[in-house]
């Protein structure tokens, strides 16, 4: 009954939260960034200064334009398009998607 399970529940759920390591999460975009050649350092400087990760840079093929993949916190992106476009000079268009969860530095 009851009074065998409720117990053994209770040293369970103590000793699992004794022994967790408790850590807070941040949403992640997905920024895909399409831009020309002569904007991509504007971009770099602007995802660096938000905390934000290229990872992955495709030119596509018989165009000048690049495509560049980023992660950027969500806290992160409030105002990031307009900071993008005055850093490129009005360039780079931006597509923001929510992508992952990511523990706080």
């Amino acid at each position: 009954g009851g009074g065998q399970i409720l117990p053994t529940t209770r040293r369970v759920c103590y000793a699992s939260f004794l022994t967790a390591d408790p850590c807070l999460l941040e949403p992640v975009y997905l920024c895909e960034i399409q831009c020309p050649e002569s904007a991509i350092g504007g971009i770099y400087g602007c995802l660096t200064k938000r905390r934000g990760h290229v990872f992955a840079e495709n030119q596509a093929e018989g165009t000048p334009m690049f495509y560049i993949k980023a992660h950027l916190p969500v806290n992160e992106s409030f105002g990031f398009s307009s900071d993008l476009r005055a850093s490129t000079g009005g360039q780079a268009f931006p597509q923001c998607v929510f992508d992952h969860w990511a523990q706080m530095p």
